[in-house]
């Protein structure tokens, strides 16, 4: 059985393609909304060391984070 998912940014049904979206383009546009409302970078901060990162919301969205990957992100200058 195939399981038909709808794109949430142009409500075409798709079976393959990304998470939420059809196409790469669909993609891009629902990064850019994402960017626009909740800005280009986060500030994480590490629970043990109290340290806070600054990292790209597109990593987080594409790649997902883990603890061991902050050490590859600059520190958060306030």
């Amino acid at each position: 059985m195939v399981h038909l998912r709808t794109c949430i940014i142009c409500g075409r049904a798709y079976i393959l393609g990304y998470q939420l979206t059809c196409s790469k383009e669909c993609h891009e546009k629902l990064i850019k909304i994402l960017i626009e409302k909740f800005g280009e970078y986060k500030k994480v901060v590490d629970a043990e060391t109290g340290k806070a990162y600054k990292v790209p919301l597109r990593d987080i969205i594409e790649k997902g984070l883990k603890h061991e990957d902050l050490k590859n992100y600059p520190l958060w200058e306030d």
